[in-house]
């Protein structure tokens, strides 16, 4: 479980990054007291990642875009910094984002540990490129992780599930959900 707990840590950066993404757009109603020249709509942003990686230190999880900018791109989970970017074919949408810690949840039947972690996050328009260039808004992210824990082969534990910080998460049973949403005022 070492593994997902450092992607966690770094998929609270991730929410973030999401999140001020999503901050960029303005609600539908603010699209009368804008200039002219400036585009506002409701941004989503979301992804899913399978298999051996969602299990990688630094999981990189395929991104769809639509609202205010339609394209795709990606986002890498890992790090733990407050301001994270997403790589897109349009431009680099960057976001400030809280880290927040939450517990995983056990399930002791299956053997399945989740994480679920949610977040504010604010548009970096300075600091973002090209369709995002100067964009603002702000919203909120989740990402969650879930992974299934080995269980133990023997001894006095055998059968039972180990959650236990050294153990190896199994891959097949790995993913990871990454959704974001918030107005979004571009130029």
């Amino acid at each position: 479980m070492k593994v997902l707990k450092k992607v966690l840590a770094g998929a609270g950066a991730a929410v973030g990054v999401i999140a001020i993404g999503l901050a960029a757009a303005l609600p539908a109603s603010a699209a009368t007291q804008g200039p002219a020249r400036h585009h506002v709509n409701y941004e989503s942003i979301s992804g899913t990642l399978t298999g051996q990686g969602a299990l990688a230190n630094a999981p990189v999880v395929p991104l769809r875009l639509t609202g205010a900018v339609n394209t795709w791109g990606s986002i890498n989970l890992g790090g733990n910094s407050a301001v994270s970017k997403i790589w897109t074919a349009k431009g680099t949408l960057t976001v400030w984002h809280g880290n927040p810690n939450p517990p995983p949840k056990l399930n002791y039947a299956s053997c399945r540990v989740t994480y679920s972690v949610s977040t504010s996050y604010k548009v970096l328009g300075s600091q973002s490129t090209g369709a995002f260039w100067k964009a603002q808004g702000n919203g909120w992210a989740t990402v969650v992780f879930s992974s299934i824990a080995p269980r133990y082969s023997f001894g006095k534990y055998k059968g039972q599930c180990n959650f236990s910080p050294k153990a190896k998460p199994l891959p097949y049973g790995a993913w990871i959900t990454f959704n974001a949403q918030g107005p979004l005022y571009v130029h």
